[in-house]
């Protein structure tokens, strides 16, 4: 079972790659469309590291914390084009958003030896790491906020002309997360490999996010609008 530690994760990088290509070749370079290549950057990103890590079976602190630095930034990025749909443009929140996340990162600058590798196997890796409670807050509550968002803005008359593109992002957050929670919480003996699980699952979000990229034409609707 672990003769090919750490493929899927490359196997899902490859996927990632593919998708960053054609939303950076093919898609219109506004605002969100910018942010959605960052996401699946990102993901692509955790998914290589990952793919590094298990199959090269390197066990430094440092090349794990790696790994989190990137994933890490994926939820207040997520939320960030949420509120870039909701067009909420204060410089404020959105420092606020990311806060958190480098308080945290900047704490574990300093426990970086306690970043662990427990296991690798085809399809996941287990790790273990300082205040893992605390990181589980910060990583899934802009998550959390960015499902209560959108599902406002689904049924706020306003955001009719972006419906379709909000029901697409949504889907894509609740496909990925949702069932992992489910697993997660019927077998909890799996919640060292929960950061691997829902980065692996993510990959919809990348997928239904690339949808967007590609829908998502500003300066067709600037110019239909002056018309």
């Amino acid at each position: 079972m672990n003769q090919f530690p750490g493929i899927v994760s490359l196997f899902i990088a490859c996927i990632e790659l593919v998708l960053l290509i054609n939303i950076i070749v093919f898609s219109e370079k506004n605002k969100k469309n910018k942010l959605i290549i960052a996401i699946v950057s990102l993901l692509f990103g955790y998914q290589s590291m990952e793919f590094f890590i298990c199959y090269s079976a390197c066990t430094a602190p440092i090349a794990v914390y790696s790994a989190f630095v990137i994933i890490t930034f994926l939820p207040p990025l997520l939320l960030t084009l949420v509120f870039t749909i909701k067009q909420n443009k204060t410089d404020k929140t959105i420092t606020l958003i990311f806060l958190p996340a480098v308080f945290l990162l900047s704490y574990y600058l300093f426990v970086i030896p306690n970043f662990v590798v427990t296991e690798c196997t085809v399809l996941f890796a287990a790790y273990d790491m300082p205040l893992g409670d605390l990181y589980g807050v910060v990583y899934y509550s802009p998550i959390i906020i960015s499902v209560i968002l959108l599902l406002k803005m689904l049924y706020n008359p306003n955001y009719e002309k972006e419906k379709t593109n909000l029901i697409i992002i949504l889907s894509g957050i609740l496909s990925a997360f949702v069932p992992v929670a489910l697993i997660i919480a019927a077998f909890p003996n799996l919640i060292d490999y929960v950061e691997s699980f829902f980065c692996k699952s993510a990959s919809l979000i990348a997928i239904t996010l690339s949808i967007v990229a590609i829908r998502n034409k500003e300066k067709l609707k600037e110019t239909k609008n002056a018309e």
